[in-house]
């Protein structure tokens, strides 16, 4: 069933992203003239609680709008459809910055510096000013090392802008949320799964930082190969953590894959070898290939290979890029 707010209307049985169909739809309100230049948008959290969708998928749309020029976010005041007098307001500051400039011109001057030494100095300046605070402070909250791990892997692939990983488990902010706060508060962004950006809003609040949600998922190829097992096969899972076995088994569960006998374990050394040997196939965290590979024999063996789906990416990086333009 579709869902209609102030003339959208979302049809999450489409398969095309609900993030697309918001963009699309706001665009085509505002090249049609239905919504004019100033017009008010709500906020990310207004609209999201209109239409039933979460703020991550408003935001990417706002974002990308405003990437596009139909929108802009004035601070302070809210999100508008772009028009000539807004454009203005956001070129007057550039008008107080040449001011600034020429100011500062003219003591160099008095100085004895000439425009040459002043555009030497400054370039100078800025350049020591940008190389000080062009990486980005992000912390990832997982709920295992696991998760961690794949997070930075993939973020490392492909962000596009330099970034520094915090990591931090749940669990570990769970059981010191005042300890936690301090350490995340001077952060530019936090991140963690969508199943949990609720859950850890409430542990840390009242932390200005701002928090998105990602969704790091099981490849689906590797889901299919497990799935191609013979039925009732002893499936053994080797992780770090008793927690992301956990997590690979309710996905399986989730996905039909029923027919199968788990067989988790974190061991190492001996104990791990008679674990891959009691298992007809074996599924490795990523972080553990290696460790496994000497083992298998000749096994069928399985990487548990996960990935951030591109509706996060894009998400995430609009708010990595803005975060940097902002700096």
């Amino acid at each position: 069933m579709a869902t209609k707010n102030l003339g959208l209307e979302l049809t999450p049985q489409s398969g095309v992203p609900l993030y697309v169909q918001l963009k699309q739809q706001i665009s085509n309100f505002i090249t049609a003239g239905i919504w004019e230049a100033g017009f008010k948008l709500p906020t990310e959290r207004e609209l999201a609680e209109m239409l039933g969708i979460s703020r991550n998928t408003v935001s990417s749309a706002y974002k990308e709008l405003e990437s596009q020029q139909l929108l802009i976010s004035l601070q302070g005041r809210g999100t508008f459809v772009a028009g000539d007098n807004l454009k203005k307001e956001t070129t007057g500051r550039k008008g107080r910055l040449l001011k600034v400039i020429d100011l500062a011109l003219e003591e160099a001057a008095e100085l004895g510096f000439s425009p040459e030494d002043f555009l030497n100095l400054a370039t100078s300046r800025a350049l020591e000013r940008k190389n000080s605070i062009e990486t980005i402070d992000l912390a990832f909250v997982g709920t295992s090392e696991e998760q961690i791990f794949y997070f930075q892997q993939e973020l490392g692939r492909q962000s596009g802008v330099k970034v520094k990983v915090h990591s931090f488990l749940m669990k570990e902010i769970k059981d010191n949320p005042r300890s936690a706060r301090e350490r995340l508060s001077s952060l530019d962004l936090i991140v963690t799964t969508l199943v949990k950006i609720n859950e850890l809003q409430d542990l840390i609040q009242p932390l200005a930082t701002p928090i998105i949600g990602v969704a790091l998922e099981l490849e689906w190829e590797t889901i299919v190969q497990m799935a191609r097992l013979p039925k009732n096969s002893k499936l053994a899972i080797i992780s770090t953590s008793q927690t992301f076995a956990d997590q690979v088994q309710n996905t399986l569960h989730r996905s039909g894959i029923t027919d199968l006998s788990f067989i988790p374990s974190t061991a190492q050394g001996e104990y791990l070898a008679s674990v891959i040997a009691a298992a007809d196939a074996v599924a490795v965290a990523s972080s553990r290939v290696n460790e496994v590979l000497s083992l298998i024999d000749k096994k069928e063996l399985i990487e548990l290979r996960y990935r951030i789906d591109q509706g996060s990416l894009n998400m995430l990086r609009c708010y990595l890029v803005d975060l940097k333009n902002k700096t």
